[in-house]
């Protein structure tokens, strides 16, 4: 999720594996597009709305081993509300890579 010229992370007291930073998302519900997933589940996790902009690529998740798709995504409107067992942070594009590889920051 773009906002300006950074992007949003969130950071879950319960990482998967090791990885505690990462990109708001979830899972495809059975009836869902995955565009219909990305808009609902960034909702859910953040009470923002999103434009989905483009389709960026995918990975096998390290740990998991789950096959995610990554879309990026722009900032439309909404304050920003995390549950209590996660945090977040906008950081730069040059940055993503230290902190979606990093394991104790």
């Amino acid at each position: 999720i773009k906002k300006d010229s950074d992007v949003l992370i969130v950071k879950r007291k319960e990482g998967e594996g090791l990885l505690r930073w990462q990109f708001p998302g979830g899972e495809i519900k059975l009836y869902e597009t995955e565009e219909q997933a990305i808009i609902r589940e960034v909702f859910e996790e953040t009470s923002c709305q999103v434009r989905i902009k483009q389709f960026i690529g995918t990975r096998v998740h390290p740990y998991t081993r789950k096959t995610i798709s990554y879309w990026g995504c722009d900032y439309v409107d909404g304050i920003i509300e995390i549950g209590d067992d996660v945090i977040h942070k906008f950081i730069t594009v040059g940055d993503v890579v230290d902190y979606l590889t990093e394991v104790s920051k």
